[in-house]
């Protein structure tokens, strides 16, 4: 037990036999209906405000080159990881610098670090896979099959981790790894004072929205902004930044190497504690709403899901009327594909038809860039945004 886990309650969640992994997708339909199962009981700490799920079995989660999250197919995704790119580029003047990415998956947002910047970059990811359709590539950078090593010096100028202290086991770990491997303060002989970004799902907005389809049993942890900031403190970083993007859902950190600080933020803790309790009636009020609406929906035609990623995967899993529906995604690279738990194909946009009444947009951020492209397939159906 780390010190996140202090005064542990709960379980303010319980959800039993999800399937492990959303975002690995199987060959066939006997094979996705028989993937590997685990139960979720989120935990919380009211001292930390860490969220995580007492549970979790490592052995179980094993990542390879069958797991696929890019979400670089959609437009508004790109527009979103093209201004941070921006953004990192000229705020830590990353021009023919070095930039390190944990967990680089097919390298997207790597590859647009070192085209924006002419930098070179290095990508740790043992999922990866070579093969994978890209949306964006570079030959200023190259992706290893390891971890990122936290034994030895990085020479990198940023060090970018998204979406992936949430999945590992061990994220004090990770971050005072992160830490060991650079420079302390004016220790660099060539005076790099190496910056870092760190992004993760904001558990903020998933108990608040409320979001339960952003549970995950790939998802150890789901940090709030007091917890994130307090990780970093303690693990000898200075924190320059922290703020929330991509419509409040993620949560992001800005810090470079400093000496070890504890701390706290009392008003912050006590107001996610207050969401956090009232979440797992929320959850259980939605699900009864989603099955009414979904069984109800699919009486005047087929019922579409857009999104085989997590909150799809979550979603068709935890509501019994979507176990039927068509799972619609605009990666290629999932298409023909199965979902685990139900088995449904993965296809794309454009096998919808006229038989298609509802579409569900898991994220409600991309129902106009959904709505676009139903309508210009020709298609009436009525494109919903599942929120509350």
């Amino acid at each position: 037990m780390s010190w996140l886990e202090a005064d542990a309650t709960g379980p303010v969640v319980s959800l039993p036999a999800l399937p492990v992994f959303c975002n690995a997708l199987y060959p066939t339909r006997d094979e996705a209906l028989h993937a590997a199962r685990g139960d979720l009981e989120l935990l919380f700490s009211p001292t930390t405000g860490y969220l995580w799920n007492g549970a979790f079995d490592p052995e179980l989660v094993a990542y390879n080159p069958a797991y696929e999250n890019s979400l670089h197919h959609s437009e508004r995704f790109r527009t979103f990881v093209s201004d941070l790119a921006d953004r990192l580029v000229d705020r830590y003047d990353l021009r023919g610098r070095r930039i390190v990415e944990i967990g680089a998956g097919e390298g997207n947002f790597l590859a647009l670090l070192c085209e924006r910047g002419d930098n070179t970059g290095i990508g740790y990811d043992p999922s990866h896979d070579p093969d994978r359709t890209k949306v964006v590539t570079s030959s200023r950078m190259r992706i290893v099959t390891e971890y990122y090593p936290t034994d030895r010096p990085i020479d990198a100028d940023l060090v970018v981790c998204q979406h992936v202290l949430e999945h590992v086991t061990d994220p004090v770990g990770l971050v005072e790894g992160v830490r060991r491997s650079l420079p302390a303060p004016g220790g660099d002989p060539a005076g790099r004072d190496t910056a870092v970004y760190f992004e993760v799902p904001d558990a903020t907005y998933m108990v608040t929205a409320p979001a339960p389809w952003d549970l995950t049993y790939e998802h150890r942890s789901y940090f709030a902004a007091p917890t994130l900031r307090a990780l970093f403190r303690r693990s000898g970083f200075e924190v320059t930044e922290v703020g929330r993007s991509f419509g409040d859902q993620y949560l992001y950190l800005e810090a470079r190497a400093g000496c070890p600080v504890t701390c706290r933020d009392d008003e912050e803790l006590a107001e996610l504690a207050g969401s956090v309790a009232a979440f797992g009636a929320h959850i259980d009020r939605l699900r009864r709403t989603w099955t009414e609406r979904t069984a109800a929906m699919a009486c005047g035609g087929e019922v579409a899901v857009w999104g085989a990623g997590t909150k799809g995967v979550t979603f068709v899993n935890l509501i019994a009327p979507a176990a039927r529906a068509r799972m619609i995604d605009i990666n290629p690279n999932k298409w023909g594909l199965h979902v685990p738990g139900t088995g449904q194909p993965v296809q794309g946009p454009d096998t919808l038809d006229a038989g298609v009444g509802h579409v569900l947009v898991m994220n409600p951020l991309y129902v106009d860039e959904v709505t676009a492209e139903v309508r210009r397939l020709g298609l009436d159906a009525t494109v919903v945004g599942v929120t509350d």
